[in-house]
């Protein structure tokens, strides 16, 4: 189908991508996953006494090696994370488009082998964490959306473009959060910062109505915005709570 999606417009304007080299830290594993007409970079990080596994799909503008110097700080908490590239990101082959992140999202997921694990999209990895909760693979016990976005005409106004009128059933089905969002049943963590400009606050809120999974929250970070949740204990509390609740559900 053509869509606004796949145009070279929206597609240059939104995508920011950067290349790195670097060895994997001691004890963390890189992995050069077969997505279907590019092999994506993922890297898996030492958890010793990990309880569970988190494979987050990182914000734009990142690469999996700017998780080099925090995955211990999930470590800490019992959780082992692994970090998923986007193509023509880092060490990933091909370039960099919407739909790309969509569809290698199942086969960076089915990598993590079957083993349980909450999936995780930051920014604009979350239109991956939508698809894996629509459609989860093995082992998927959870998913956190952090700072993701939930509607589509904000996503393409942001690049400067005039959004189409309507979008088609397939566009909706493709790429839709919302659409996505009704499909799925696995618990939900809803984290953004109360102070987000990039993206409003409004839309994790209609990212949490859409959810029709009775394992729904939604936690606001007070005085964050878009990037620096992380900087805040109460972002930390939050997570951790979740992957411990769902993994003791799940065992």
């Amino acid at each position: 189908m053509t869509s606004i999606f796949d145009s070279d417009e929206f597609t240059h304007s939104l995508f920011f991508p950067r290349a790195d080299a670097s060895e994997p830290p001691d004890g963390a594993i890189d992995a050069m996953v077969d997505v279907g007409g590019a092999r994506v970079h993922v890297r898996r990080y030492a958890a010793p006494g990990a309880t569970c596994a988190l494979l987050l799909f990182h914000g734009n503008g990142e690469v999996v090696a700017d998780y080099d110097d925090v995955a211990e700080l999930y470590g800490k908490l019992g959780i082992q994370l692994a970090v998923g590239e986007f193509r023509g990101y880092g060490q990933s082959e091909g370039g960099p488009a919407l739909r790309h992140i969509i569809a290698d999202a199942r086969p960076i997921a089915a990598w993590m082998g079957g083993s349980r694990f909450v999936v995780m999209g930051r920014s604009l990895g979350g239109m991956a964490a939508h698809e894996l909760y629509a459609r989860p693979v093995d082992g998927m016990i959870g998913v956190v959306l952090e700072s993701a976005l939930s509607d589509l005409r904000g996503l393409i106004r942001r690049r400067g473009i005039e959004p189409p009128a309507a979008f088609t059933a397939d566009e909706l089905a493709l790429y839709d959060p919302p659409t996505k969002l009704a499909r799925g049943t696995l618990p939900l963590l809803v984290l953004h910062g109360a102070n987000d400009t990039l993206i409003d606050p409004h839309e994790a809120r209609a990212s949490l109505a859409a959810a029709v999974s009775a394992d729904k929250r939604l936690v606001f970070v007070p005085g964050r915005g878009h990037n620096d949740l992380s900087l805040d204990e109460g972002y930390w509390v939050a997570l951790a709570r979740f992957v411990e609740r769902v993994s003791r559900v799940a065992s």
